[in-house]
C-alpha cells in the first residue's frame, strides 16, 4: 500500500506537483513546480507533449517526489461545468442517460466529450449536481504527457471541487464558504458547504505581471518559482497597471457571480471567503474580495490545508500557487 499521494497540475507557465504523506496526521514530504517552455502548455491543454513530459520529469527530480501515482487536477475555461437535474435517482442510470440528457448543452459532440455527473442534492423532483464536460483529445494529450513522463494518472479531478472539499476543512460544519482560487490564466470561484459544491464558476481572465520571469531556480531550491511576482512580494509592493486591471475585472466577475447565486432559489448565505493564488495576499485585493462576497476574507496556502513536514519550507508565494494542487488531495465529497 503507498505511503503517500500525488496531485500534480499543468498550467500554461509552469507544472507542479505536491507530495503529501497518508495517516492520521498527514503533512507536505515535497512539492514544488518548473517551468514549462513557451507555448508547450495552457492550464489543462498540452500542446508539446515532449515538452510536457520533460518538464514533468525535471520537477520529480528536482522537487524529490517519489510516488508516480498520481491524481491530474484540470480546470480551465473550455472545461464545462453546469447545474444539471435528472428524475433518474440510480447511480449506474444516471451515468448511462448522461450523454442523451446534456449532448444539446455540449460546445463539441458528445462522443467527443468526457462527461462526469457530481451529484449535490436529492429531492422528490430527482437528483440534482453539476455536470462536467470535457473535450476528449484534451484530456488525451495530458494523459499522453503524464505517461511519457512515467507518471500513472490514478484520476483526474477537477481543481474546483477539490476547492469545495478544501471549505470542509477551512469552514465549521453546516457554515457555507466561498473560495477564490486565482491563477495567471484561470480563476476559480467556488461556493459549498461541508465540502459540497453549491456553485462552480471558472473564469478565464490573465492576471500576469509584463515584467519577464527570473532565472529558473537552483536545484538546491526546488520549491523557488522562475517568476519574479510572489505574494509575499505583492503585500508589501504596488501591482503594475496591467495586474490592477485584471484585478478590477475579476473582482467585478466575483460580485456579479455572488450576486447571480444569492439570487437563486435556496440559496444558503455566505458565512466566510478564502482567497488564494496569485496576489492572494495584497491588501487592497482581500479588501475588494471581501466587499463584493459581502463576507470577511482570509488568505489560505498549502499549510492552511497540510502541514508541511519538519525541514521542509515553502515560499510563501509558491504555497499560495500549490494551494489547489494540495486541494485535490482532501477528502472525498461527502
Amino acid at each position: 500500500m503507498p505511503k503517500t499521494q500525488v496531485a500534480v497540475e499543468i498550467t500554461e507557465e509552469s507544472v507542479r506537483a505536491i507530495e503529501v504523506s497518508l495517516g492520521r496526521t498527514p503533512t507536505v514530504v515535497a512539492a514544488g513546480e518548473g517551468p514549462v517552455p513557451p507555448g508547450a502548455a495552457k492550464d489543462s491543454e498540452v500542446l508539446d507533449r515532449d515538452a510536457v513530459a520533460v518538464a514533468l520529469q525535471r520537477l520529480w527530480a528536482e522537487a524529490r517526489i517519489s510516488q508516480r501515482n498520481v491524481v491530474l487536477g484540470v480546470g480551465n475555461r473550455r472545461i464545462l461545468v453546469r447545474e444539471h437535474s435528472t428524475q433518474l435517482t440510480n447511480p449506474a442510470q444516471i451515468r448511462q442517460a448522461l450523454p442523451f440528457e446534456v449532448q444539446d448543452r455540449l460546445p463539441v459532440p458528445v462522443d467527443q466529450a468526457v462527461l462526469d455527473f457530481v451529484p449535490t442534492a436529492q429531492d422528490d423532483r430527482g437528483v440534482h449536481g453539476l455536470l462536467v464536460a470535457a473535450v476528449a483529445e484534451h484530456m488525451e494529450e495530458l494523459v499522453g504527457a503524464l505517461d511519457k513522463a512515467r507518471l500513472r494518472p490514478l484520476s483526474i479531478d477537477l481543481v474546483a471541487f477539490g476547492y469545495a472539499r478544501a471549505l470542509a476543512t477551512l469552514v465549521e460544519p453546516g457554515r457555507t464558504g466561498l473560495l477564490v482560487g486565482i491563477g495567471e490564466h484561470t480563476t476559480h470561484i467556488v461556493i459549498a458547504t461541508d465540502g459540497v459544491p453549491r456553485f462552480v464558476r471558472v473564469v478565464p481572465l490573465d492576471i500576469v505581471d509584463a515584467a519577464p520571469p527570473d532565472e529558473p531556480a537552483p536545484a538546491s531550491e526546488p520549491l523557488r518559482r522562475r517568476r519574479a511576482a510572489t505574494v509575499e512580494s505583492d503585500a508589501r509592493d504596488a501591482l503594475s497597471p496591467a495586474v490592477q486591471t485584471a484585478l478590477i475585472d475579476l473582482v467585478g466577475r466575483l460580485r456579479s457571480t455572488v450576486a447571480f447565486y444569492r439570487d437563486r432559489a435556496n440559496a444558503a448565505p455566505i458565512d466566510i471567503a478564502f482567497v488564494t493564488g496569485t496576489h492572494a495576499a495584497h491588501p487592497r485585493l482581500v479588501e475588494a474580495i471581501a466587499t463584493a462576497a459581502g463576507a470577511p476574507v482570509t488568505p489560505v496556502s498549502v499549510s492552511d490545508l497540510v502541514p508541511a513536514a519538519p525541514g521542509l519550507a515553502l515560499p510563501v508565494g509558491t504555497a499560495a500557487r500549490l494551494t489547489g494542487t494540495a486541494a485535490l488531495l482532501q477528502g472525498g465529497v461527502s
